[in-house]
């Protein structure tokens, strides 16, 4: 989990003394499905997020190749879903995205593409999920990244995976066992 800091970048603790933790914050987009998700629709539920674009050429198809082991891997259980956020909202649309989920097996009830407001994207994403943004001269600033983010029930950010690795893809799907089995228990 990532401790929430200070300006300094020193770790924050409550009252107790127990560390503080970062959750991510609320959002609102549109699905490939033309619905409106917010963070509320993900609420008591495990997902794995991740930034792509549909029209990336190498790295992207190789992450949403995983994600489809994940869903797979979870295909019976609705505590889990898979988040996938464009980068490039401006050519991305929900149709764009409905047809890229296809291209996936995407099952629109466990594996949601969102698209909306570019700056709302790429403040969750730097802000939210700490991704950094990439300066590219003469263009504009972009987020390219092949992690994958494990986020639990309670909007906290759990673990980070090499999207295009598939032994890190074996950790996550372990790493939501191992969550949902402590889930199971503290009922």
């Amino acid at each position: 989990m990532f401790p929430k800091t200070d300006e300094e970048g020193e770790v924050l603790f409550d009252e107790k003394g127990d560390t503080l933790f970062h959750q991510v914050p609320g959002f609102a987009f549109t699905s490939q499905q033309g619905e409106r998700v917010t963070q509320q629709d993900l609420e008591n539920k495990i997902y794995v997020t991740n930034f792509f674009f549909a029209s990336c050429p190498d790295v992207c198809k190789k992450m949403s190749s995983q994600l489809s082991r994940v869903q797979e891997a979870f295909a019976d259980n609705p505590s889990v879903n898979i988040v996938s956020l464009t980068v490039n909202p401006e050519n991305d649309s929900p149709e764009v995205l409905a047809e890229y989920a296809s291209m996936y097996g995407a099952d629109p009830k466990k594996w949601i593409f969102l698209t909306g407001n570019r700056e709302e994207i790429y403040t969750l994403a730097q802000q939210g999920f700490y991704l950094p943004v990439q300066q590219v001269e003469g263009q504009q600033d972009f987020i390219h990244s092949e992690k994958f983010m494990l986020v639990d029930k309670n909007q906290h950010i759990r673990g980070q995976y090499d999207g295009t690795d598939p032994v890190e893809v074996d950790r996550l799907i372990t790493e939501i066992n191992v969550l949902l089995d402590e889930y199971s228990k503290s009922k």
